[in-house]
């Protein structure tokens, strides 16, 4: 039996008909554009101004959850040096169609950082390290855990073990070796030691928002949580060239809360999250740039 119904276009429009309230029942007639399927959501247009996001499975549902309770206040700061992020402005209930939780988000206007040549993305990373330095405080004691992300090193280490074959079959010994001594390294790195931090979780290239080559927006907080913020900072690996990289990290050091061995353990997520889209064919069709980039900028 499959884990979530069939998600398109007639299911969102039903869901839109039988679940808005009155002040919103304008958007039940608005087009609905499907936009694409993430990790863990469908995301679709509604008219010009709105998203509808959907979760794919029953471990998305609870991630959608944290975003619903949690995600205005960990975003804050962000909003404070005019980021965006998708607050939700309607949060649909389980129904017979569809058995989760689901949200309306404004659409954040721009184009995601992935569509954006790594070259011209070094403006970016100054102002991108700063937002996330931001975000970077003391989460409180009911805030969520993600046992995927935030988390020590150590507790991924048997997943990174288990996609090491694919990621050699897929890269050639040179770029596997780099990748592994890159992982080495930050496996040795001590742990982080101060209070759990809110974090993104997810900071990829494709939920980074751009607008006429400025920051716009952060999007997708579907792993918001508390944790090691060095998990947000792999995006620094990930996402830049080495001159957007030593932006990113020159204005990151100055302005965040992290401790001497934060790069080392960023790297190593960065190994995470680039060794999990190797593995995932799937992963790895729909996200092929990410991993190009990535690969580029780690080995």
């Amino acid at each position: 039996m499959p884990d979530t119904p069939l998600v398109d276009r007639a299911l969102v429009r039903g869901l839109l008909a039988s679940q808005l309230p009155a002040e919103l029942a304008d958007l039940a007639g608005a087009r609905v554009t499907l936009l694409g399927q993430g990790w863990d959501n469908v995301m679709f247009g509604l008219g010009d101004s709105y998203v509808v996001r959907l979760p794919t499975s029953r471990l998305a549902a609870r991630l959608i959850e944290h975003e619903i309770a949690w995600v205005a206040t960990a975003t804050s700061p962000l909003r404070d040096l005019g980021v965006a992020v998708p607050i939700p402005v309607f949060c649909g209930e389980p129904s017979p169609v569809f058995p989760m939780r689901w949200t309306i988000v404004p659409w954040i206007p721009g184009t995601d950082l992935s569509t954006v040549p790594v070259p011209q993305r070094r403006d970016i990373a100054g102002p991108l390290a700063r937002s996330l330095a931001a975000l970077h405080r003391p989460a409180p004691r009911e805030a969520p855990h993600n046992p995927y992300r935030g988390v020590p090193l150590i507790e991924r280490a048997a997943a990174v073990a288990d996609r090491w074959p694919a990621v050699l079959r897929y890269l050639g010994a040179a770029d596997t070796a780099t990748l592994q001594d890159h992982w080495e390294r930050a496996r040795q790195a001590p742990d982080w030691s101060g209070p759990p931090l809110w974090i993104h979780g997810d900071a990829h290239a494709r939920n980074i928002i751009q607008r006429d080559g400025r920051l716009a927006g952060l999007i997708d907080f579907g792993d918001v949580s508390a944790g090691d913020p060095a998990v947000d900072l792999a995006t620094g690996r990930l996402s830049f060239d080495a001159e957007g990289f030593a932006r990113f990290r020159e204005v990151a050091t100055a302005a965040g809360p992290y401790d001497a061995a934060i790069w080392d353990r960023a790297t190593g997520w960065a190994v995470v999250i680039l060794t999990a889209l190797i593995a995932d064919p799937v992963n790895r069709r729909n996200f092929s740039g990410l991993v190009e980039d990535a690969r580029a900028n780690l080995t």
